[in-house]
């Protein structure tokens, strides 16, 4: 199913900057739609998941299972190879932060790449219903690709400078919970958030006004057109003139995928320490098999294990699919919204 605005044949003497025409559907018509959209189509939410993946969305997802190391275990495996006597970082500290420098980097650029061709791709597919000569002028191939790679990387420097400048602050309250945890029965995360919370609320309200200026300009570019810098002050001037229809999208699509993720995790949290009790168990699981002189006693901790790991399997799975849902909502919430702030009037 392709859900999107309807769009008023054009004359032949258009160009690609022409807007499409006046969308017929309201603020919470728009959304639903976008809803319906991004559950219906299978292929669409494959390639958000897709998009939502190399765009770091596998970290939550993986996170649950990750098992933090402690000071002393890091020191332990560190040692002096990475501090020396005098308190300063060795050059085997220096090359390893550089190595993760250089890694962070080329991923960076490979998942805008990547991220910038779902995003064009969730456009034109939103569109599935307008008319041929509009799907015909929506850019598309390289160019396009890197101009939003480009608009994507205007919109981080907000987020690398709110990052910068709660960094400290951040670090300082993970340090004080990784030395003396100020309660063991709650997460990690959690207890570095609360202890450092207007920091990451800074830096919250940062990235969502920054992934709000970016989707706007993303899709103004691919709508129109136009220039770089003409669509990131497209971008800016549409969210000013439209601050409740804006902020109805940003709540609606944030708080459905803050759902989905919220979900994903306690599924794949709940699984993973499901794997990890299995692993562990070091008593025996004995059944008796058969009847009889033929009964026979087996330890089904392997089976166990394999039942834990397939319940992982299948949260995963899960959790994808919810994610794929959530961004294509997400996206085609966007693209409705831009496609009907500029919109030419009937």
């Amino acid at each position: 199913m392709r859900l999107a605005p309807e769009s008023a044949a054009r004359d032949s003497g258009g160009s690609a900057a022409d807007p499409p025409a006046q969308p017929r559907f309201g603020r919470l018509s728009r959304l639903r739609h976008a809803f319906a959209f991004g559950v219906a189509d299978g292929d669409a939410a494959l390639v958000a998941a897709a998009g939502f993946l190399v765009r770091g969305g596998i970290l939550p997802l993986i996170l649950p299972g990750v098992v933090l190391p402690s000071v002393i275990d890091i020191a332990g495996r560190a040692g002096v190879s990475a501090i020396s006597i005098a308190g300063q970082p060795t050059s085997s500290l220096i090359g390893v932060l550089v190595l993760l420098a250089l890694g962070f980097g080329l991923w960076l650029v490979a998942s805008n790449l990547l991220g910038a061709w779902t995003d064009a791709w969730m456009v034109r597919s939103t569109l599935g219903d307008a008319d041929e000569r509009t799907q015909a002028r929506l850019p598309s191939g390289p160019p396009l690709v890197l101009r939003l790679v480009a608009i994507r990387l205007v919109w981080l420097l907000p987020i690398a400078i709110a990052l910068a400048w709660t960094a400290a602050r951040i670090y300082s309250s993970a340090y004080t919970e990784l030395l003396t945890p100020s309660s063991l029965a709650t997460p990690l995360p959690l207890r570095v958030i609360a202890g450092a919370w207007d920091a990451v609320a800074v830096l919250a309200i940062t990235w969502l006004a920054a992934e709000t200026l970016a989707a706007v300009a993303i899709r103004r570019q691919i709508l129109l057109g136009r220039g770089i810098w003409s669509s990131l002050a497209g971008a800016i001037v549409q969210i000013v003139r439209r601050p409740f229809s804006t902020s109805l999208t940003l709540v609606a699509s944030t708080a459905a995928s803050l759902v989905a993720m919220a979900v994903a995790m306690a599924g794949t949290a709940t699984a993973f320490e499901w794997c990890r009790i299995a692993a562990r168990n070091a008593q025996p699981i004995a059944l008796k098999l058969g009847f009889g002189p033929f009964t026979t006693t087996r330890d089904f901790r392997p089976v166990v294990f394999v039942l834990a790991v397939f319940t992982l399997v299948v949260a995963l799975a899960v959790a994808l699919g919810l994610a794929g849902i959530a961004s294509a909502w997400r996206s085609a919430a966007w693209t409705n919204e831009v496609a009907d702030a500029t919109a030419k009037p009937n």
